[in-house]
């Protein structure tokens, strides 16, 4: 076995380099590489896997991600994946080309069961293999070619003297392909330069506004200046570099998500020890409510950024909310409707009735693994992931709120479901909402908890900082303040979700909810939800839809179940009070203490709660 791995491990060394070199030098790359590792010889690939990423961390070159992977193919063994990204085919062949790269595979190679499999992939469409139509360049050609690159940018950018948007976005994409070429050291180098020079510019903009002589902006600008220095100083240690955008390769997995590639994104960190399914950040420990610092009042993203490098737990006291038999597992099998030409998945069990429930963001049908079970016998318990969620599919569409509800709609005629109970959550609210309202001869109860009941204004946040916090999420176009939260820096998975929790999720249970959204293209859907949320009159067609809902809402005789829990991040005090005094027979129940995830903090008592009330809808009846 020793002997055919090596040949294969050979064979892979010989055409990898072949292969690269047949293609534009300038394309990303990602590398996929599965291990099925006999179950006793994991703890030496974990040391062996540990010491190749540390070894890549250490040289600024953060390109490798290791993870658990699906079941494997051979018995008794577990499956890991090694994935690196590149921004560049240079960098990805000389880390293939490396001694270290060697040695692990050469190393590895007797602990697996089967042989690995690797692939490659380019343009993030179509796996390595295809040939360039371009000849590749010699060094005096790729020369010549770059000044008369610059030649013609340098006069481009004269023609777009009167759109300085355009001459903005085309100077930071030339600086970010130079970043790219930079080796650890000089691209440490760059980015404290660039964070002085950034500092000072503001700085003497402030003095043209009139604050020069302010000491207290003296003081700020001098954090504010040393802040990014500092930063590169811990680059060129080791402890934070710049990383690569992630990207999926087009496999069945992904269902063809249409994919852009963006170069050096965001920051990104990969684990220097054995650390299954690492991202940027690790589970961040909930407050309880009469902590000083809880969701509503921790401090805004980009103060946290600041506070705790990645990979840093954030100083928060643990929480004694949430109960103490809360599953991590997932046993449903996979089902699909499919909807406008994608799949939608959904999960379901139990039989008679319909009880349809719907996730917010950014969750899916996993959020409601341990409801499930106390409301089967009572019903068919259907869980469907929203388009572009979960295991359903991630068409090329914009994913706007009224995208959602065209989905939903028809996922639910495609079912042929009638006679429903629904239960909601979050975002999920707004769609189930608007759908009872509308199609009312087609529900029989609602039942909710931290849901969207009516159009929110700014004053109707808990607090000054969770409104600056969506404030942010609002904030920008793609690749604006909002997308560099959501969708580089994966705020929504990596530290909201965690931390609206109310408890510390379990490894297992961070990755089940990272799967859907492991790359940064996959976020556009939690990205654009916060932005169609109904605030201020804003967004006009989904404030009107939610006007409409919530006033029919309160006239409804259909009966319904409010679950709330405190303080509560959606469903506050004051938003209880209004449901209880507007809504027309409702019924709610005090859960105890409680943030925004409830169905993560508090699931057996929703399922409880829920199963209780749903005979008493026969005898209302």
């Amino acid at each position: 076995m020793a002997h055919r791995d090596t040949f294969v491990i050979e064979e892979f060394l010989l055409q990898v380099p072949e292969a690269l070199n047949s293609i534009d030098p300038e394309t990303p790359i990602a590398s996929f590489q599965t291990f099925e590792v006999a179950a006793g010889q994991v703890p030496a690939f974990l040391e062996h896997a540990s010491a190749l990423i540390q070894a890549f961390s250490l040289n600024g070159d953060n390109v490798f991600t290791l993870s658990q992977s699906l079941q494997p193919q051979a018995p008794s063994a577990i499956r890991f994946l090694l994935q690196g990204n590149w921004e560049n085919c240079y960098l990805c062949l000389a880390q293939w080309n490396s001694g270290r790269m060697q040695e692990f595979l050469r190393a590895v190679a007797p602990l697996t069961v089967i042989p690995p499999d690797l692939r490659l992939y380019f343009e993030w469409r179509k796996p390595l293999g295809a040939a360039s139509s371009e000849p590749p360049h010699d060094l005096c050609s790729s020369a010549i070619n770059f000044s008369y690159a610059m030649s013609l940018f340098g006069a481009q950018q004269m023609t777009n003297l009167f759109t300085p948007s355009k001459s903005t976005a085309s100077f930071d994409n030339l600086s970010r392909a130079v970043q790219a070429e930079l080796s650890g050291p000089f691209r440490s180098a760059f980015h404290s330069g660039d964070g002085l020079q950034r500092g000072f510019v503001d700085f003497a903009r402030g003095g043209l506004n009139g604050q020069f002589l302010d000491p207290g902006r003296w003081m700020r600008a001098f954090a504010k200046i040393m802040q990014p220095a500092a930063a590169g100083c811990r680059a060129s240690l080791g402890t934070a570099t710049p990383g690569y955008a992630s990207a999926p390769p087009q496999t069945a997995e992904n269902n063809g998500f249409p994919i852009t590639p963006r170069v050096n994104a965001s920051p990104s960190v990969v684990s220097a020890s054995p650390v299954l399914n690492s991202g940027n950040w690790g589970p961040m420990p909930a407050s309880p409510p009469n902590a000083t610092t809880t969701f509503a009042n921790a401090p805004t993203s980009q103060a946290r950024a600041s506070e705790n490098l990645p990979g840093e737990t954030p100083a928060l006291p643990p929480t004694p909310i949430g109960e103490a038999d809360i599953s991590p597992d997932y046993p449903f099998e996979p089902r699909y409707a499919e909807v406008f030409g994608s799949r939608m998945h959904y999960i379901e069990q139990g039989h008679g009735q319909t009880i349809l429930l719907i996730h917010g963001n950014p969750s899916w049908s996993y959020c409601w693994r341990n409801i499930i079970p106390h409301l089967s016998p009572l019903g068919r318990c259907i869980a469907p992931d929203l388009i572009g969620f979960g295991k359903s599919d991630k068409p090329g569409i914009e994913y706007m709120w009224f995208d959602h509800v065209r989905y939903l709609e028809r996922f639910i005629e495609a079912m042929n479901l009638r006679d429903m109970i629904l239960v909601l959550h979050d975002q999920g609210s707004a769609l189930g909402l608007h759908y009872a309202m509308r199609h009312q001869s087609k529900v029989k109860a609602i039942a909710f908890f931290e849901a969207l009941v009516r159009p929110f204004t700014w004053e109707n946040f808990s607090t000054p900082q969770f409104r600056e916090l969506f404030r942010q999420f609002r904030t920008g176009d793609e690749g604006g303040l909002g997308w560099k939260l959501i969708v580089e820096q994966n705020m929504f998975i990596e530290q909201l979700l965690p931390q609206a929790a109310g408890r510390t999720l379990s490894e297992k249970e961070m990755n089940y909810y990272r799967e859907p959204f492991r790359y940064p293209p996959s976020r556009l859907p939690i990205w654009r939800f916060p932005r169609q949320t109904a605030i201020g009159g804003q967004p006009k067609d989904v404030w009107d839809a939610v006007t409409e809902y919530s006033e029919k809402l309160q006239e409804s005789a259909m009966p319904k179940l409010m679950l709330y829990a405190t303080p509560g991040a959606l469903l506050t005090p004051e938003h209880v009070q209004w449901c209880q005094q507007n809504i027309r027979n409702l019924k709610w129940v005090d859960i105890g203490p409680g943030f925004h995830f409830l169905d993560e903090s508090s699931p057996n008592r929703i399922g409880r709660e829920i199963a209780a009330w749903i005979p008493t809808l026969a005898q209302a009846a």
